[in-house]
């Protein structure tokens, strides 16, 4: 008798759990990658039309009301393209993601940077990142993708806080902004995802120093509380950083997620990450795939009940599935459990996505029908990150490092006085709060002509 494959065994299940899932409004079948990639097509078509539609005057890569959800989006497209084989929409990507890299090509154009957070900026260097390990094709004359990831790596460390909490990367980046005497799970998280990545990615030490750096601080906070796997979405520097914003969303748990897996393999196999990797891993789980939607579809379960999500909530649990393709791949011993996690999204998604006349997609993806949600962006890019992350877990193809990009070799960008990762010095408190007395300086001398800037 011939044995079933555990993707086949799983297969199965789901199509007990699920029907006739051959029928559903997008045709998405178990086990079949065809039909992913057919779904997926549907879905990216009209997300590309929304974002022809809501671009600011017309610039590229600048929705109107926000600047990083598109930032998101071209870090999606990539890994679609990657594990689909579509490169339909990749001169746009290209062209548009090297476009607001800005002036200085490091993702902080003076257009905005008046306004950006951290987790904004943070963003465009996961997506520059992924660039890279996808082998998305480099530009002629512009720098490569790791060099930008490796821009933002750069002026972020420098704002590394030990003035406050003895450390930790605040919300914001200015004073004046609503939210910058806090420090949040997706400024830090984000920011040890993307040293991970780069640590991996380049071979170059000093990055995953950071990333030990990061979780080291985070894990003596609220935000990583490694005794029972449980992340926080922000703490306040008054408080010394030891009270909680305990709403749970999912985006916390796969940058952190992201970032252990990637250090598990970049330190060939430490147990001490196969840990953290585990413990959030079935955390993760036990949160974002309620018993009673299945325990096994993504669900944003602090505002999809309620339907409250808001533009940036919908986009969460995307980018979640695919972080988790990456942990299957990356730390092999999670598949058994991450597998039946993104088939079953998939299948939900399926049916989810069958809003007439063109098949968009609600947020509810454990409801079997259209919930009524009007389609966006940030919805038909939830969803079809959720079928590229069974795109990629079919293709089992490990992201690449610089020995298989060659192209993608960092060098350094003459901005911002930003220095070569392996000269970086430590950052100590009298080099914050000599940060500190110059960000005072230049927000005092600006304050009053950016004042119709702030955003609350």
């Amino acid at each position: 008798m011939r044995l079933l494959s555990f993707r086949q065994l799983c297969g199965a299940t789901t199509l007990l759990l699920y029907g006739q899932v051959a029928l559903a409004d997008l045709g998405i079948q178990a086990d079949n990658v065809d039909s992913l990639k057919s779904a997926s097509k549907k879905i990216a078509a009209p997300m590309m039309d929304f974002y022809a539609a809501n671009q600011t005057e017309g610039i590229p890569g600048k929705l109107t009301g926000t600047w990083y959800v598109a930032g998101a989006m071209f870090m999606t497209l990539i890994q679609y393209w990657q594990a689909s084989g579509d490169g339909t929409y990749n001169s746009v990507v290209s062209h548009d993601l090297m476009f607001q890299s800005g002036e200085n090509y490091d993702f902080f154009s003076a257009n905005y940077s008046q306004w950006l957070g951290n987790d904004d900026q943070m963003f465009w260097g996961l997506a520059s990142i992924t660039a890279s390990e996808t082998g998305f094709p480099e530009i002629s004359g512009k720098p490569t993708w790791t060099s930008l990831a490796r821009v933002v790596f750069n002026m972020q460390v420098a704002r590394w806080d030990n003035a406050t909490c003895h450390g930790g990367m605040r919300w914001q980046i200015w004073p004046y902004q609503a939210g910058y005497t806090m420090k949040n799970a997706i400024s830090n998280g984000g920011l040890f995802e993307l040293s991970a990545r780069l640590a991996r990615f380049t071979r170059n030490d000093t990055y995953a120093q950071w990333a030990e750096t990061i979780w080291d601080w985070s894990a003596s906070t609220p935000l990583l509380q490694t005794n029972r796997w449980y992340i926080a979405d922000s703490t306040s520097n008054e408080a010394n950083c030891k009270d909680a914003g305990n709403t749970q969303w999912s985006y916390n748990y796969g940058t952190y997620l992201s970032g252990a897996s990637f250090m598990y393999n970049y330190t060939n196999g430490d147990q001490k990450w196969l840990q953290r990797v585990n413990g959030l891993l079935d955390s993760l789980i036990g949160t974002f795939c309620p018993k009673d939607k299945g325990g096994n579809v993504l669900s944003e379960v602090a505002c999809e009940p309620i339907m409250t999500c808001d533009r940036n909530q919908i986009g969460f649990k995307g980018y979640t599935a695919m972080w988790l393709a990456h942990t299957a791949i990356l730390v092999p011993s999670t598949a058994a459990r991450i597998y039946p996690v993104l088939q079953g999204s998939a299948l939900a998604i399926s049916k989810q996505c069958s809003k007439q006349p063109d098949n968009t997609c609600g947020i509810r993806w454990w409801q079997p029908t259209w919930d009524g949600f009007t389609p966006g962006l940030e919805s038909q890019m939830a969803a079809l990150a959720g079928i590229t992350a069974n795109l990629m877990y079919y293709k089992s193809a490990a992201p690449n490092t610089i020995q298989s990009n060659p192209n993608a070799t960092e060098h350094q960008i003459d901005t911002h006085d930003d220095q070569a990762p392996d000269a970086l010095d430590p950052i100590n408190t009298g080099d914050r709060a000599g940060a500190w007395i110059l960000t005072v300086i230049i927000v005092v001398a600006i304050g009053g002509s950016v004042g119709w800037l702030i955003k609350t």
